[in-house]
């Protein structure tokens, strides 16, 4: 591979400064994910960059199994996992009456009635290909409502959590609170 030289950077910000029309940026948009994520916004234009520069068409994920050891684990409340690729979207669940705050029961609940019905197998799959997460979900909790048991028990679900870098794979127990910064994952096959 042939190293990048100084004069073709310099020419593809200019490029890029003289052909976008910036009447559609939304200079909060801007700020808050270029400049303020700089390094996020590297790591998408790389990609953009490594796809010839055009736009990743699709968000699908590839399906395969459960790549951990799962040994004292048990699976309470399956999610259903199509074959193959699911393409991803992210839900709200708290109402205005929660006051910014749910139990995980009730979050599980709600998830159900949107069908947005995810589990460690979509973790996984997103987790492989992080850099393919849009860069807006960072600011949230990605949050898996398939149903587990820990070897210590109680119930828990999964998460992706942004720690500034790189997604990081998480559990939470139902017993704790899910606030305004946790999302629903959904498959777009099965949402309602």
């Amino acid at each position: 591979m042939k190293p990048v030289t100084n004069e073709q950077i310099l020419s593809v910000l200019s490029i890029l400064m003289t052909n976008t029309d910036w009447s559609k940026v939304d200079g909060d948009s801007l700020q808050e994910n270029v400049i303020t994520k700089a390094k996020a916004a590297g790591e998408q234009f790389l990609v953009f960059l490594q796809n010839g520069a055009k736009a990743l068409a699709s968000l699908a994920f590839r399906l395969v199994g459960i790549e951990r050891d799962m040994t004292g684990w048990e699976l309470l409340e399956p999610a259903p996992a199509e074959e193959g690729e699911f393409e991803p979207s992210i839900h709200e669940f708290l109402m205005d009456k929660d006051g910014g705050r749910c139990s995980g029961e009730e979050m599980v609940k709600r998830a159900k009635e949107q069908g947005a019905l995810t589990g460690l197998r979509h973790a996984e799959a997103m987790l492989r290909n992080q850099e393919r997460i849009p860069v807006e979900w960072q600011k949230y909790y990605l949050v898996f409502s398939e149903v587990w048991q820990g070897p210590g028990g109680g119930r828990l679900v999964w998460r992706l959590s942004w720690d500034g870098a790189h997604w990081r794979l998480v559990y939470g127990w139902l017993g704790c609170g899910f606030v305004s910064s946790y999302r629903l994952v959904a498959s777009r096959k099965y949402q309602k």
